[in-house]
């Protein structure tokens, strides 16, 4: 579909007792549902197909890994056709989400929500029900302690079982729906397991805020794999470091959550920070060969992927609960407000630098004017300048009220020791510090991201509202920072080649380029204009919000 969430009441709860706001005939109009019939094939009827299609190669990206040359067709080389029946029909159903809880102690009206989906398309022994059973083994732990040791989270722990996921994130998008201003004043975080994709390594995406705490769980649990132990990589956190590597030695790649899952809502629409983790291959980090085929079955789990008495299952859900209690029981929660505007800053002057839109300028004496001394733009950045053809003492300077807007974010969060005092006032008074004091506000480090979520939504996806981390209309899986200027540019990677400062686009599609008039551009530089302004205005809300006063 386009868009998460059930078509027929976009933006509200889809609720019995509620109007809904379109028909499926509607929707079908409006282009919420699909209009190309669609049929999946085994790899051997695909075969049959693609070895007789005619017409030119397709490009190197489009090309699998059937041992046959992909082409783009029209037609059979023969006059051979091809007869496709699709047997589906649209109906209006019944979809059940199960929610239960862990009342918190201290403070129950704030949630921790561990959430993974239960809806397969088939017999889905991997997709979802990796992730169901250790979701289930995760809160089965939990009451056992709560029962025989008399712990409690400090916090209140939600369990959610998601349906409709695969028809299109419609169960937890409705729940979003339905209590988006209670997640966005109660909830701390949303932790979301799907599935799990492979048995080599731990692999996590969230926001820049949450990477350290995302690192220090995966450094507490035991790696699962024994292959790995033998190489010397003890922990998970060690594994995960040698199988996605970061630019910066020692560090994991950790990317923004895209969609296709049930984080999407909370983190686009609510503005609930999330972390979104499973296990993967390298070589195939984004699906396995079954995925979504009649052969998820408990075989699989058992004896294709995790042969060792189901040691990568036990090892995500120890990584799963050490997550969701560090969330519900630290007195300080850990959101790095200082890696967030880090982040802000290198991804904003890096695509300056890259000349990715239309020709921006890049200015180095501005930034380097407003960095503190914790921020640094990394020499990477000016290699890579040098690379493009762009030499820093060449560029045109010029203002650029974003770029000031996020220098002045920069400097304002709060450093480390802010963090130390309260922690040496934790030993004191453990609820005199907790996420929200006395008159119930949110802790500024916490607060300031909640200004990142833009009402209105995107032009053409108002469900992502999201001003830094939402989803492009033109691809619902990736995510990408500001997804919603590059979208106002009409522009988008349509390839790259890597070098050894990171991908470099081989070919772009550039909506000014594009353009049929003057006017078009005219009209096409003011969305943009306008976009840059709301991400300038949510900067300027997360900079007040972190001083004391307005």
């Amino acid at each position: 579909m386009h868009g998460d969430g059930d078509p027929l009441t976009p933006l509200y709860p889809s609720k019995k007792e509620l109007f809904k706001s379109r028909t499926i005939e509607q929707a079908k109009r409006d282009g919420a549902l699909p209009s190309i019939p669609v049929l999946p094939v085994s790899y051997s009827t695909a075969y049959q197909i693609l070895s007789r299609m005619k017409g030119r190669p397709a490009p190197q990206p489009w090309q699998g890994a059937i041992n046959v040359t992909y082409k783009v067709g029209p037609g059979f080389q023969s006059d051979e056709t091809l007869t496709i029946s699709v047997n589906g029909n649209l109906k209006i159903k019944k979809i059940r989400n199960v929610v239960g809880y862990i009342r918190g102690k201290d403070e129950p009206d704030r949630y921790v929500i561990l959430g993974n989906h239960y809806d397969a398309w088939v017999y889905g022994s991997m997709d979802p029900n990796s992730g169901t059973a250790i979701l289930a083994e995760v809160a089965r732990a939990m009451m056992q302690a709560v029962n025989e040791s008399g712990w409690r989270p400090a916090r209140t722990i939600m369990f959610a079982a998601w349906d409709g996921e695969e028809h299109g994130i419609i169960g937890s998008t409705e729940f979003v729906e339905e209590f988006t201003d209670i997640l966005r004043q109660r909830a701390i975080v949303y932790l979301n397991m799907d599935c799990l994709h492979g048995n080599t390594s731990l692999h996590v995406g969230t926001t820049p805020s949450l990477y350290r705490i995302t690192m220090d769980a995966a450094r507490k649990i035991e790696n699962p794999s024994k292959s790995e132990k033998a190489k010397g990589r003890e922990t998970m956190y060690d594994s995960w470091v040698k199988t996605f590597p970061s630019g910066t030695p020692g560090l994991p790649n950790i990317p923004v959550p895209g969609g296709g899952s049930d984080h999407a809502a909370f983190l686009t629409y609510a503005g609930v920070p999330v972390v979104d983790f499973t296990y993967k291959n390298a070589t195939t980090r984004d699906t396995y060969p079954l995925y979504h085929t009649m052969y998820e079955t408990p075989f699989l789990n058992e004896h294709l992927l995790d042969t060792d008495n189901f040691a990568v299952h036990r090892a995500v859900g120890q990584y799963w609960a050490e997550l969701a209690r560090y969330f519900t029981d630290e007195a300080v929660l850990p959101f790095n407000t200082t890696e967030l505007a880090n982040v802000i800053l290198k991804g904003y002057a890096l695509e300056k630098c890259q000349k990715s839109c239309f020709g921006w300028l890049w200015s180095p004496n501005l930034i380097e004017g407003r960095l503190s001394e914790n921020i640094t733009i990394p020499p990477s950045m000016y290699s890579y300048c040098r690379s493009s053809g762009i030499s820093p003492n060449e560029s045109q300077i010029r203002d650029d009220h974003v770029l000031h807007a996020i220098g002045i974010f920069a400097e304002s969060v709060r450093p480390p020791a802010y963090f130390s005092r309260e922690r040496e006032t934790d030993e004191v008074n453990p609820t005199a510090i907790c996420i929200h004091n006395p008159q119930q506000q949110l802790i500024p480090s916490y607060s300031a991201q909640r200004c990142f979520i833009n009402p209105r939504g995107m032009a053409t996806a108002p469900q992502s509202r999201h001003v830094l981390y939402s989803i492009s209309e033109h691809d619902s899986y990736s995510s990408r920072q500001m997804a919603a200027v590059y979208d106002a540019v009409g522009f988008w990677w349509l390839g790259s080649v890597t070098s050894g400062d990171g991908p470099i686009p081989s070919f772009q599609v550039d909506a000014f380029a594009n353009a049929d008039s003057d006017q078009q551009r005219v009209v096409l530089g003011m969305e943009i204009a306008n976009q840059m302004s709301i991400v300038q205005h949510s900067i300027h809300c997360a900079t007040s919000t972190l001083k004391d006063v307005i």
